[in-house]
Formats: C-alpha cells, structure tokens, sequence
C-alpha cells in the first residue's frame, strides 16, 4: 500500500506514535496566503466597535476545538511532540494519522520558531491562530491524497519517479529543467531512494509546492474516463532517473532496444546544451533506442553510476547499452557523430536523420589486424578492479599514435576520442582513459 509508511489507522490524537525519520535540511515557506483563504474564514476579525458578531464567535469556538484536539494533555498549550501531530494530520487538524512521523526534524523547528513568538517553547492559542491564518496544514482528506498521488504514479509500483514529477509540472502548466527537478529531488526524496514516497509527496503539499484543489480540478476536467492517471507514458520521452534500481529495470525491460545513458551534471553547459538534441533523438528513435539521463552529483545512488559502474571522467558522456553491456561510449557535444555512432548499431534505423553529417562515417567496421599494428599502444601500469563474478576488468591507459593514420582510421581504433575538455578530438599521441 502507498500509504503504508504513513499510516496504520486513522483515529482522534492521544495515541502513541513510533519512531521519527531523519532528513536533510527543509526550509519553512512562507504563508500561503491563496491556499489560506479557507483559514482566513476561520479567523474572526472584530467589527468596528470592537466587538465579534456571532459568526465571528463561532469561528473562534471552531479554531478553539481544534486547538484543544491538538492539546492532547490538556495544560492549554501545544508543545513539540503535540505541534508534529498537528502539521501531520489531515482536513486542517481534523484527522490525526497514527503511524511512524514524516515530517523533517528540521521542518518542525523552523515552525516552532516561527510561530512560537514569545520564545517559551510552546504554542498558544493566539500564535495557534497564525497557524491556522497562514494556512500551512493539509487542507484534503486522506483519500484525495491518495488519489493524487496514485494519478502521477503511473509505474503503479507505490513511487513517484522524476520522469513523473517533471511530466506532473508539465501538465499543470509548470514546467521545470531536469536541474531544477534534480533540486527538488534533493529537497523531497529523504531517504536517497532515487523516489519519491507517499509520505515524500505530502510534504510537497504542506510546504506549497504543489495544491491539491489544482490537481484535483486537473484530474477532473483532464483524465481520459476510468484512467485514474494525470500521467500517460510516452514513448520517446528520456527519462531521468536516480537510481542504479531505476537504470536496471529499464534495460530489463527493453532486451530489444539500445538503451543510452547520458550522463550529465548540474552545473555542466554542455550537458544543458545537449538536452534538446538529445531529446530530439529519442523521439526518433523511439522503437529502437531508450534515452535515460542522470546527474552524477543528484545523490549517492548517480554519484556511485558515475564512479564506479562506468567510470565517467568528463561529461557530457553517452552510454549505449547493449544487453546490459556498454558497447559504445561517447564524450563530448558532437551530436552529429552520436547519431552515426547510435545508427551504426541498428539493423533496421527509422528513415532520415536528424543531425546529418558528410564528415561523419555511419558504418563503422572493426580493425583489421594490420589496421591495429599501425598505432603505437602501450598500456602504463594501472591494474584493473576485479569484477564481481572474477576476473578483472581492463586496466590502465591506452596511448595512440596517429603516425600516419588517417582520421577515420583513428575513429575507428577508439570509437571516442576526447581531449581533457570533454571535446571530440583526433590528436597526436594522446592519452585516454579505457
């Protein structure tokens, strides 16, 4: 169940909660007044002579009925433990969760802080009324939760995706860059799964950054009867991922396909500048070839593809995945040569091409004997890591002298060829990493 690290029952408070998560540090948003506008009926305001009419009366009673069903102990204060289960329920305090807590340590102080403002630990009726003014609870039932987030989750596997996230902006008329999604992930994905949890998501809601009145009147009026999904997969999207579980279940799930990992990081021009190129590509190549896309500074699970699996040294770098198996491997902007590189590997490539090139060779045989003894190679003394299932990898550098050869020659001795600026290159007596 999606919403099993959430809750167990749903019940009145008192009763004990387990456990607490730690987090990353989560910033406190400031008030939201659209979403407060329900809260701002709740809050009484004296007329003119300074005196509450009925309505404002009862509006008071309502906000104090509230505050004393947060109150669990009953000494006229809400203190920390009291403050968490309230930030934690649902229909504005109404519905208390009981299961382990979600929200971020660090997100309970900053409230505490914020609207303790005589500093003695403790929330009073009057700061509890800022609280309710500012509107930071969660507003929805359970079940509409639920339904948002089973709607965005179109895998059905009980996680939201950054593929998903990013299409969700999308639809809702915010779209965001695969940087600002690796931000959010950052920000929101607690544990480092690579995914984003029910628990995850609902803190999304609480600190503004998705409405729930929004996405429901988007699901309403948009979703295709009986679909339940604001989400439809689409073939030819590329797909960012997070996880090496991620990466796996897509090369499992495409034992036909090529699949290329662009491999990427945040603050790398070059990569931004190949986006839409190679988005381009996937949408063409959408029945031969899977685009995925991962920042290897998005968190420990990216950094550890990085170093590790295939050992990247520059970005932006191009994977193609044959089998599970790297069978080309491509550094640099050229994206002329990717797609001659990529085409050359296809035994039936979609007709046309989109980056079309005279200087780029599409069929790329291997060596000849004779071809290879015509480069001076020698290996320097850099043992390879031991693979899991024994042996050991390739090691060390390979040094190629052109001596004589020509550029296509040289393509064809080191399919990519990269000067230490990330650039396609065909120099002389340059070293490279294998």
């Amino acid at each position: 169940m999606i919403v099993s690290r959430v809750r167990s029952v749903i019940s009145t408070p008192g009763a004990s909660r387990a456990g607490s998560r730690a987090s990353t540090a989560a910033s406190f948003p400031a008030p939201r007044h659209g979403v407060a506008r329900r809260f701002a009926r709740l809050v009484p305001r004296a007329d003119v002579e300074g005196v509450m009419d009925e309505a404002s009366k009862a509006k008071i009673e309502a906000l104090m009925t509230r505050f004393k069903m947060a109150d669990v102990d009953g000494n006229g204060y809400i203190d920390r433990e009291e403050l968490r289960n309230l930030l934690e329920s649902m229909e504005s305090g109404e519905v208390y969760l009981l299961s382990q807590h979600w929200l971020p340590e660090e997100e309970l102080d900053a409230v505490m802080q914020t609207y303790d403002t005589n500093k003695d630990g403790v929330i009073s009726f009057e700061e509890f009324k800022q609280i309710a003014y500012d509107g930071i609870l969660l507003e929805g039932a359970l079940s509409e939760y639920e339904s948002a987030f089973k709607a965005v989750d179109k895998s059905g596997n009980g996680t939201i995706g950054a593929t998903e996230l990013g299409q969700l902006f999308a639809k809702l008329g915010n779209p965001v860059s695969p940087e600002k999604l690796v931000d959010l992930m950052q920000e929101y994905d607690k544990d480092d799964s690579g995914q984003i949890e029910f628990n995850e998501f609902l803190l999304m809601f609480r600190n503004s950054l998705l409405d729930l009145k929004a996405m429901s009147a988007y699901m309403t009026n948009n979703d295709a009867p009986g679909s339940g999904s604001v989400i439809e997969a689409v073939e030819g999207d590329m797909t960012l991922i997070f996880s090496e579980q991620e990466l796996d279940e897509i090369i499992a799930a495409n034992p036909n396909k090529l699949v290329v990992v662009f491999a990427a990081l945040t603050w790398c021009r070059p990569c931004k500048g190949m986006q839409r190129p190679v988005q381009r590509l996937a949408e063409h190549y959408k029945n031969h070839i899977v685009f995925v896309k991962l920042f290897g500074n998005a968190n420990k699970q990216t950094k550890n593809i990085f170093k590790d699996r295939y050992q990247i040294r520059s970005t932006p770098c191009f994977i193609t995945l044959k089998d599970g198996q790297p069978v080309y491997t491509q550094t640099g902007t050229n994206k002329e040569k990717l797609e001659a590189g990529l085409r050359s590997m296809l035994t039936n490539p979609p007709v046309g091409m989109i980056y079309p090139s005279a200087d780029v060779h599409t069929n790329v045989p291997a060596l000849t004997a004779s071809e290879f003894e015509t480069f001076t190679c020698s290996y320097l003394q850099e043992p390879g890591r031991e693979r899991a299932g024994g042996g050991r990898e390739r090691g060390g550098r390979i040094m190629l002298n052109r001596a004589g050869a020509t550029e296509s020659l040289m393509e064809r001795a080191c399919p990519v060829v990269c000067d230490e600026a990330g650039e396609t290159a065909f120099g002389s007596e340059r070293n490279h990493l294998i």
